[in-house]
Order: C-alpha cells, then structure tokens, then sequence
C-alpha cells in the first residue's frame, strides 16, 4: 500500500478526488491547511503576488495499492490546475508481522 500525499487548491477538490478514485485509489483524506504552511507555496506558484486573493491550499492522503500509483498520480497531475506532490511513501502491510507471531505461538 502508497501513501501519496498531495498539495493542492481548494476549488479543485473535488476534481481531483473523482479522478484519483477513478484512477483505482482505495482511501482519500482530505485535510485543510493552516495560513502560515501553505504561504511559501502560493508566493512560490503566483511568482511573488499577494494571496489575499488565493484559494487556501488544501492536503490530499490517498492509499492505493502499488500497481494503481502510477496511474493515480497520471491523475491527478492531469486534473489539478495547482498542486504538487508533496510526499511518497509505501506503508508495511499490518497483517504481515502478525502471522509468524501466531504461527510460532501455535
């Protein structure tokens, strides 16, 4: 299972949610960001202009299974007009280092 976490505008939300599950995601958290973390990143995309103006960024947490993160990320960089991937990681599989416990106490 990736971990796959995204930065984007709010107003494209829902866009990129639809997509990402289209895609084959299994899970996607959507979070809110605080003004002061994602002000660098609106200076950064808006060359310097204030971001009064601006939509407030907005974190995505998408779980999907190794062989749809390709095509998850396709989807999201192809519907996201604002974003960018902030982080990826594969998680280890819970049940993996349960069954040789139960194995050897049986």
């Amino acid at each position: 299972m990736n971990r796959i976490t995204m930065l984007l505008k709010s107003s494209d939300v829902m866009a990129v949610r639809r997509a990402v599950f289209a895609a084959g995601a299994s899970r996607v958290v959507v979070s809110p960001l605080p003004r002061h973390a994602w002000a660098a990143y609106l200076q950064d995309w808006y060359c310097g202009k204030p971001a009064a103006g601006c939509d407030a960024l907005v974190q995505l947490d998408v779980g999907v299974d190794a062989c749809h993160a390709d095509d998850v990320i396709s989807a999201f960089l192809a519907t996201a007009h604002v974003g960018k991937i902030g982080r990826i990681t594969q998680c280890a599989s819970k049940t993996k280092g349960m069954f040789p416990a139960l194995l050897q106490a049986a």
